[in-house]
């Protein structure tokens, strides 16, 4: 074939690819991936790009100009590739893939059916342990919204104990407002229970009819029972039910469960519209925000968003509903298929009653895409008007595009650490963000332990190491505009003091003092007072809190992982394996504090007799102060 000219390590490459089912990545020449891509018969998929015969692109055809090297993984199925590549774009971000924004933070709800005593809870991590998962949803306060109706409605738990059922727990305040039935003191039976986590399901699978019938025949039987009581509750409940039916739409007669989704794209960014209709009823409806569009196919937005969407959803719908076709809509239909366990259509209505509502979904995407665009107007407005304020209140040669703050936290000297935290062009780049734990004897001085995280972090911009890895790409090689110190006078001299040494005086810095808000820079003897309102305070303060959240956070994790290490250490039987054993299972000092004795005993080497003296130790005053 005609084969356009790349290096000849590449080509060999090309040679080399299997003709089996897989998942491709493009790397350019730094090693960073540009694209992620799947395909039934990964050779002749990949060879194709390279092909000077095909017609391109100007997007593709400036990926395939960057491109050094071609990662391929084999796997067994359509569902494989589909979960892998959705997988790897949220890992790498690819910047010529279509990227569904922030889609590992969506919140979920989840009902935790893997418990003996089952809760509804908040989450945004699915986990394969028997819970039933329902979302995702875009808006968390809508969520904790419907989980507040529920535990009104249908009272389950909230507690995290773990051995309900066996032990008895005096009743909590929630049991006293009538949002919990106590089934921790005995006064509510398995059965009773979970009967009402049935209720619960059927709620959220939206079968709300059925639910009311059955609670109504239940609250005359009460009735005739003479237990009033319990009548009057399942009437508050049958009440609260019929209001959520009230406010839902019936979109069609037939008991079908599917999404509609539509589009409307514009400058760079796509806006997808997700209604969730479950037996017939309009359950609700969310927004999706999807990156790397620009100069994409709607079709092609479109299909990248149902695969993304649904890759690692735990409610794959048996109907898909579309606002127009997509290329590969029949590979689809396969892997997510295979994915639900049973048959997943996706349809295009092409008149009717359907395609008038589909109408309405798309109308909603593009109401929905204007108000984000206006938004992201305005922000980025006074990110600017912010920004060259505070360049002339500092006189800053330029804007200051990338500003990095520095905070300490410690307490008494023990655990000291620091946090660096970037914005470039007046946003968080969380990515950048960096932590540090400082070395050799720890000690209660702010200036020495700010002088040591600045020298670690601000030796990468010194010529000396520039000139020793020319070309290569180096750790915290950026130069920044403004170095946004937190403190006052003191930290500011320890701050030029740095920068004396590594010979970076021209490095523009400020520290700012928490008690009145002032800006302490080089040179002058009185501190900038920026107005209560200034949009250039608002963004400091911003980068001073965001600088003391990361740092507190990061000093809090290792003094709680110290103390259960001290506690671990000193019980019988638990030595330095052990304790790396449990860490390493549970994440995190919390996450053992947290665990359950059988979760415990599930550890290599830890015994069911060890993991309830662990718990014991955990759980005693002087470990959880």
């Amino acid at each position: 074939m005609n084969v356009i000219p790349h290096p000849s390590g590449l080509h060999e490459q090309l040679d080399r690819l299997p003709s089996e089912p897989g998942v491709y990545e493009m790397l350019d020449a730094a090693g960073k991936v540009l694209y992620v891509g799947k395909a039934a018969e990964l050779r002749s998929r990949v060879r194709s790009y390279f092909q000077a015969s095909r017609a391109h692109s100007a997007r593709l055809d400036a990926m395939v100009e960057r491109v050094a090297e071609v990662r391929t993984i084999i796997v067994k199925s359509e569902s494989e590739a589909l979960l892998l590549e959705c997988n790897l774009i949220k890992q790498h971000k690819p910047p010529f893939n279509i990227r569904l924004k922030d889609d590992k933070k969506y919140p979920y709800l989840k009902v935790t059916l893997g418990e003996a005593f089952p809760r509804v809870i908040f989450t945004r991590k699915l986990v394969r342990d028997g819970g039933a998962y329902f979302g995702p949803f875009s808006n968390a306060g809508g969520l904790r919204d419907v989980i507040d109706l529920i535990r009104r409605t249908l009272p389950l738990r909230t507690c995290k104990y773990t051995d309900i059922g066996v032990n008895y727990h005096r009743p909590c305040l929630q049991y006293h407002i009538k949002r919990c039935l106590a089934p921790c003191a005995f006064l509510q039976s398995k059965g009773d229970y979970d009967a009402t986590v049935r209720d619960v399901m059927l709620f959220l699978q939206g079968r709300h009819r059925v639910l009311v019938d059955r609670l109504k025949r239940e609250m005359d039987f009460a009735s005739d029972q003479l237990a009033f009581e319990h009548a009057a509750r399942l009437r508050d409940r049958i009440r609260d039910l019929e209001r959520v039916m009230a406010r839902q739409e019936v979109v069609w007669k037939s008991q079908v469960d599917m999404d509609l989704i539509a589009g409307a794209h514009g400058q760079g960014v796509s806006c997808m519209e997700v209604f969730f209709v479950r037996s017939g009823k309009l359950l609700g409806q969310d927004y999706f925000l999807v990156e790397g569009t620009e100069g994409r196919r709607p079709d092609e937005v479109l299909s990248s968003f149902v695969e993304q969407f649904y890759a690692a959803s735990p409610a794959i719908p048996k109907e898909i509903m579309l606002e127009s076709r997509i290329p590969n809509a029949g590979e689809l239909e396969r892997a997510l298929s295979s994915v639900r366990g049973s048959r997943v259509r996706i349809v295009v209505p092409e008149r009717g009653q359907r395609a008038e509502y589909m109408r309405k979904v798309s109308r909603n995407a593009e109401q929905h895409l204007a108000d984000h665009l206006a938004k992201r107007d305005v922000a980025k407005e006074r990110t600017t008007v912010a920004l060259e304020e505070l360049a002339a209140s500092l006189g800053l040669p330029a804007l200051p595009a990338r500003v990095e703050c520095f905070d300490i936290s410690h307490v008494s000297g023990t655990n000291v650490v620091g946090s660096m935290v970037v914005f470039e062009e007046g946003r968080p780049a969380r990515s950048e963000y960096r932590r540090f734990k400082i070395q050799g004897d720890e000690r209660n001085d702010d200036f020495a332990n700010m002088k040591q995280m600045l020298a670690r972090r601000l030796r990468y911009l010194t010529p000396e190491y520039q000139a020793a890895a020319p070309g290569k790409e180096r750790k915290f090689a950026k130069r920044p505009s403004l170095l946004l110190i937190d403190g006052g006078r003191g930290q500011l001299n320890a701050a030029l003091e740095v920068l004396a040494e590594l010979d970076l005086v021209a490095l523009p810095v400020a520290a700012l003092a928490k008690q009145f808000e002032e800006l302490y820079v080089p040179g002058e003897d009185l501190p900038v007072v920026l107005a209560a309102n200034s949009p250039a305070l608002h963004l400091v303060q911003q980068l001073r809190d965001e600088a003391h959240r990361l740092a507190i956070g990061y000093h809090r994790g290792l003094r709680s992982k110290a103390l259960v290490a001290s506690v671990l250490d000193a019980i019988p039987g638990v030595g330095p394996a052990r304790r790396r054993a449990l860490l390493r299972a549970f994440g995190s000092a919390s996450g053992v504090r947290q665990a359950s004795a059988a979760e415990l005993a599930a550890v290599r080497g830890i015994t069911p007799e060890l993991a309830d003296k662990i718990r014991e130790a955990l759980n005693a005053p002087a470990a959880s102060s």
